[in-house]
């Protein structure tokens, strides 16, 4: 009786065991997905700074040009005051060359500026893609080790069950035990 007992308390820790290793490997997993969702954000943040740097590199951009064009007109006038005040017919000749040598340079360097500002936001689009898919990574990682601790969890639960089972059929707890008739 004593040997029966002992072997219903063996089965009932086995069991006891394997429950209490499955939840903490349900625990385990939920961290583990909570810990890649959460860097899954933080990276995720990289992509909106990203867009607010998109937006003062572009802002910047047209403020050069926008003063650049007013360099430029000031400089047009001051060349066109200088051969005027020489008695200079600006209208044709050196004057006139050196106002179109002007205009092409301001329109090389604005079309400069928009071609460094095309690639700036290529490689700004090309980080927050990097990002977005760092952060999916992050989770999908997540999601993966939480299923492997969920299954170990499981094959814990399992092997107690198991674990419980042999144990009782080994103290022929399972087996009926015959009774004799009394004459």
């Amino acid at each position: 009786m004593v040997m029966e007992a002992l072997a219903i308390a063996n089965m009932g820790l086995s069991i006891l065991g394997g429950i209490n290793q499955k939840s903490a490997a349900d625990r385990a997993a939920a961290a583990q997905q909570r810990i890649g969702e959460f860097n899954a954000q933080i990276i995720e943040r990289d992509v909106n700074l990203l867009e607010n740097q998109r937006t003062i590199i572009n802002n910047n951009t047209l403020i050069s040009n926008t003063r650049k064009r007013m360099q430029f007109r000031k400089v047009q006038g001051e060349a066109v005051a200088n051969y005027a005040y020489a008695g200079i017919d600006i209208a044709v000749g050196t004057p006139m060359q050196v106002l179109r040598e002007n205009a092409r340079e301001l329109e090389y360097e604005i079309t400069v500026d928009k071609f460094n500002n095309y690639v700036t936001n290529m490689q700004i689009n090309d980080a927050q893609e990097d990002a977005k898919l760092t952060a999916q990574m992050s989770r999908m990682e997540a999601g993966a080790g939480a299923a492997a601790m969920r299954a170990q969890g499981t094959a814990s639960l399992i092997s107690g069950f198991g674990q419980a089972a042999q144990m009782g059929y080994n103290s022929n707890i399972f087996t009926p035990t015959k009774t004799t008739a009394t004459t």
